[in-house]
């Protein structure tokens, strides 16, 4: 249909988030404007994440429906989360770095229905019931529960605490588990130079490091698949890891290493000499990036999109996830949710080994955090 013909839809999307962050969903309905008939409809569970995190996904799912009924039509977004509607009208800025990204992605799929098609109208909640059943909907299927307001009480004997469940004598869960795995040892490594995306091959002592983790695996057992970033010093401890296992490999860029920018393969001492005001910033706040490099901040969010992806795309299995020290800190830091700045404070050691369990209620456990007892 032409941009002439002038349809018009309506976009009705809403997110939640059980506990905030917690297990997470939206729905999205897109109507036409004129008869109020269903055109389509989507929902999806988003494993543990915060509520603008699934409102704004709400809101993307909505605008793809749309395009796909009409690429011209004219869209009135609909949603009763005032941040998001001020937010996309421009009349708020973003603050949070985490949704920076998705603002950014909705504003391209807006423009791409023509200059002025799309416009967002703040509606009270009770006139979005239809988005929100469909969120809830989509939370009690990935959770595997009742509906919240059904919800049996605790069991007697079981240990509750805030909003968030602690893990105690009450029924078992079934958990996702991320084993996190440094790479081994590089030339990098040995001279203490920064190394972020730049690509030092493992040295000798990281394959005979990487052995002893396949070999701790092998031992441990159960590891449905690798996952891996895509450098070549963590893709040849993965394929290592992975043959002792038995398990497949994938890749995911999400899983490199935080970007330093112009002081990829430089020593601290050197990076302190040549850019010191820089650098003093840098290890001040998150917010500030190396020059030309990637700040905590961001790879906080593109290790929780990583983590998200993984634990709902592998719901109940146990993952071996290849990365660096970098990201494997921001997994536990999220696990924690803790500050960013607590990255200063997490060292995590080649070869080291972590392990986090996920479950469907929202609750995240670390049981292990850089343990190199394999390495003795």
């Amino acid at each position: 249909m032409s941009a002439a013909s002038g349809r018009r839809l309506i976009v009705e999307a809403d997110g939640g988030s059980r506990n905030n962050p917690g297990p997470a969903g939206y729905g999205a309905v897109v109507r036409d404007a004129s008869t109020g008939e269903v055109l389509r409809e989507a929902s999806e569970f988003l494993g543990v994440a915060t509520n603008n995190f699934a409102e704004y996904n709400g809101l993307l799912a909505g605008l793809r429906l749309a395009h796909e009924v009409d690429p011209d039509a004219y869209v009135d977004v609909r949603m009763d989360s005032r941040l998001v509607v001020e937010q996309m009208s421009g009349r708020w800025q973003v603050k949070h770095p985490d949704l920076r990204p998705l603002v950014r992605e909705a504003a391209s799929l807006a423009s791409s229905f023509g200059a002025g098609h799309v416009s967002y109208t703040w509606i009270p909640r009770e006139r979005n019931k239809a988005a929100d059943a469909l969120a809830n909907k989509a939370m009690d299927a990935g959770t595997g529960r009742a509906p919240r307001s059904a919800a049996p009480a605790p069991a007697a004997g079981s240990l509750t605490r805030g909003p968030n469940r602690i893990v105690g004598w009450g029924p078992a869960l079934e958990a996702t588990t991320l084993v996190l795995v440094r790479h081994g040892v590089t030339t990098f490594t040995i001279e203490k130079r920064f190394s972020g995306v730049g690509d030092p091959p493992l040295v000798e002592q990281g394959r005979l490091q990487a052995k002893a983790v396949a070999e701790r695996l092998a031992a441990r057992g159960g590891i449905d698949l690798v996952v891996s970033s895509p450098l070549s010093r963590c893709r040849e401890t993965a394929s290592i890891v992975a043959a002792a296992v038995g398990a497949p490999v994938e890749y995911d860029d999400d899983l490199r290493e935080i970007d330093f920018g112009v002081w990829e393969g430089l020593t601290f001492e050197t990076v302190r000499e040549r850019w010191p005001r820089e650098l003093e910033l840098w290890l001040s706040d998150t917010s500030i990036s190396p020059p030309e490099g990637e700040s905590y901040d961001a790879l906080r969010h593109r290790v929780l999109t990583a983590q998200q992806r993984l634990v709902n795309r592998n719901r109940g299995r146990t993952v071996c996830v290849v990365t660096h020290s970098r990201p494997t800190a921001m997994f536990v830091e999220n696990a924690l949710d803790a500050p960013t700045s607590s990255i200063y404070r997490l060292h995590v050691d080649t070869a080291g080994v972590s392990e986090l369990d996920y479950y469907d209620d929202g609750n995240v456990v670390v049981r292990t955090f850089n343990d190199t007892s394999h390495l003795r």
